[in-house]
């Protein structure tokens, strides 16, 4: 929840060289040479030297004593290895989303809150021929996704103010908020009603409604949503919806050790 977008964002040119060497190295089966490196990213030799001598000394590549070429180091691995830790949400999150894909027969994500962004972490795909999904891992505009607003609706003022004043409203339908004012207002029902519904704001004939996970803090760290095509979702009770939502994010809230007050 720390991590917002500015207007001017400062970068450190060779934190980003030292990235894309690392991503040059792990695309490489065999590991590669510096002049490999050096040539594939128009790098000067020297400087490539440097930044892998780096890496080297910080265990996040290696170098082969035979070859001399580079690969991924053991370093790198344990990172990826409490990354996944870290992400232990997603797995305990899984279970819930399979099973509210089941009571709904739509598909089902879990949301996080990045800047002025949302992460889909997880998700349960709806195995029906037409179906809707947003890849793991992408990133869209919080303010036109039920999800979003779900979570931020339930986040101090302070922060609220913080993130809608760093957004850049675009309008992708005719249903798009689109100025902190309508999104104020949006997400002061939200937290009455507790659950958020995207409708149709981010692409036509797609509805989606979601529900916030709190933490053992009280925090809302999360959201769980189904997404579908309207069409279909209307052909359904949607108040059925809106209560089996609702009770899964609330039940996956509690085996996170959250208390309602």
């Amino acid at each position: 929840m720390n991590k917002y977008l500015t207007k001017e964002t400062k970068t450190i040119g060779s934190v980003r060289k030292a990235i894309e060497v690392i991503e040059e190295l792990a695309k490489s089966e065999n590991g590669l040479g510096v002049t490999e490196i050096s040539n594939k990213l128009n790098y000067g030799v020297s400087a490539t030297y440097h930044l892998l001598n780096t890496l080297k000394q910080c265990n996040i590549i290696e170098q082969d004593k035979k070859t001399k070429k580079y690969r991924i180091g053991f370093a790198l691995f344990r990172i990826c290895g409490m990354a996944k830790r870290h992400n232990a949400l997603a797995s305990l999150a899984q279970p819930y989303l399979d099973e509210l894909r089941e009571m709904v027969g739509e598909t089902t994500n879990l949301i996080v809150l990045d800047g002025t962004e949302v992460i889909y972490i997880a998700q349960s795909e709806s195995t029906k021929l037409l179906k809707l999904f947003t890849q793991l891992g992408a990133k869209v505009p919080f303010y036109c996704t039920g999800g979003g607003k779900a979570i931020l609706a339930f986040q101090p003022k302070k922060i609220q103010d913080m993130v809608i004043s760093n957004t850049n409203f675009i309008k992708y339908t005719a249903n798009t908020i689109s100025d902190a004012e309508q999104l104020m207002k949006e997400l002061e029902t939200v937290k009455e009603k507790g659950y958020a519904i995207d409708n149709e704001e981010r692409e036509e004939g797609v509805t989606c409604i979601a529900a916030p996970v709190f933490d053992c803090y009280g925090e809302a760290i999360a959201s769980i949503s189904v997404s579908g095509p309207t069409y279909r979702l209307k052909e359904k009770d949607f108040s059925t919806i809106i209560r089996n939502v609702t009770d899964v994010a609330k039940r996956l809230s509690e085996n996170l050790g959250y208390v309602e007050n």
